[in-house]
């Protein structure tokens, strides 16, 4: 099986202080690959550096085999990566429809012959984005108007309109019940299927439900990289969450 991300001795120091420490990681192509760690372990940084906000230290980052290290994130999206924030990033003065829309505009789903020649295209991708993310009744509402757990439906649909195969999920169930969670994560099933994804997600229940492998990053290293069941079986891992570092 193809390798779709790959780390390679990532490390990453803010002035005196390391927050990544020789960090390896290899996602599979089409895998759903989860990413946990205690607080302050360097999940958000390693976030980052992955997603083109900041660059490592040392060490690589491939994408699909080519060596990204250090590229911005606008770049990272034409090669085929797409993020999902914490924090919704979606314009919310404008409708639903409209905030897919600029995502297919800007996407390689579409050629510059569709955005200026085809119109009927765009529309097209953007109505089947949006019906993909469960939002078609409400098209043309503004993203002020959703609910929280729509405005986190409507995140991930931007992600999906730029086509990319990579896509990284921050807390893709964050501040939801667990009704809302469920809801989210047979969406993220259903609307990722073929695409790879890698999440970082405090809810060890939705973890441990959608990951088909996990890595645990303690204090900037990985300390464990396996599927639900090993991950839940390794001692390292549990002495970790019970804040006594191995």
């Amino acid at each position: 099986m193809n390798t779709a991300l790959e780390l390679k001795e990532i490390t990453k120091r803010f002035g005196a202080t390391q927050v990544l420490r020789g960090v390896d990681l290899s996602i599979r192509e089409g895998e759903r690959h989860a990413l946990i760690g205690p607080n302050g372990a360097g999940k958000s940084t390693l976030f980052d550096l992955i997603a083109g906000r900041t660059q490592p230290t040392s060490g690589r980052i491939a994408l699909n085999g080519t060596d990204v290290t250090g590229m911005p994130a606008h770049r990272l999206g034409r090669k085929g990566l797409a993020r999902s924030f914490q924090t919704t990033s979606v314009f919310t003065g404008l409708t639903v429809r409209d905030n897919v829309c600029c995502a297919v505009l800007g996407s390689g789903v579409t050629t510059w012959k569709d955005r200026w020649l085809r119109s009927s295209v765009i529309d097209e991708e953007t109505h089947r984005v949006i019906a993909a993310i469960g939002l078609a009744d409400h098209s043309d509402a503004l993203a002020t108007s959703l609910s929280y757990a729509e405005l986190r439906a409507l995140d991930l649909g931007l992600a999906l309109a730029t086509g990319a195969s990579v896509l990284l999920l921050d807390e893709p169930t964050a501040g939801m019940n667990r009704a809302e969670a469920a809801r989210a994560l047979a969406l993220i099933r259903e609307t990722t299927q073929g695409k790879t994804l890698l999440i970082v997600e405090h809810d060890m229940e939705a973890v441990f439900a959608l990951a088909d492998r996990i890595s645990v990053l303690v204090q900037g290293r990985v300390i464990a990289t396996g599927t639900p069941a090993e991950i839940a079986a390794n001692p390292a891992v549990r002495t970790a969450y019970l804040g006594e570092i191995p």
